[in-house]
């Protein structure tokens, strides 16, 4: 559950609440890419539409961190699970994008693994980091 100064502000709002599109889109593109290297099949247009919506949700969920950590800092409302939290999402970031990149230069069949794999990091990046908060874990729920 969000804590209430969460809720108080737009910037707290959006972060918690598009925290839900991050989740359906890493589970769409895992399943997929997962898909893709149980069958050995392929199928580019959802391979890339997978994966961009996973891409641009994971920035979105960033981008309004970011902005809501520079708000709290602004009200010297930071405590140190915060820095973690945020150094963790840019990261997962990263490593997404990155490896993203990396799998475009792959045969097909590499390509579904570097996904998978973009993914499980990615995403586990998060878990860590929202463990990181006051709260921890029960905030996805």
């Amino acid at each position: 559950m969000p804590s209430e100064y969460m809720m108080e502000t737009f910037l707290g709002f959006a972060h918690s609440g598009w925290r839900w599109v991050v989740i359906l889109t890493a589970l769409l593109a895992f399943v997929w890419a997962l898909i893709r290297v149980v069958r050995q099949t392929d199928n580019a247009r959802l391979t890339r539409l997978t994966m961009l919506a996973f891409t641009i949700g994971m920035d979105m969920q960033v981008l309004f961190g970011v902005l809501h950590f520079l708000e709290r800092l602004s009200q010297n409302k930071v405590y140190d699970g915060i820095w973690i939290h945020l150094v963790l999402g840019l990261v997962a970031l990263g490593v997404l994008h990155g490896l993203t990149a990396y799998a475009r230069r792959q045969t097909a069949s590499v390509q579904a693994r570097t996904h998978l794999i973009a993914v499980i990091a990615s995403f586990a990046l998060v878990f860590v980091g929202v463990a990181t908060l006051v709260g921890g874990l029960p905030r996805w729920f």
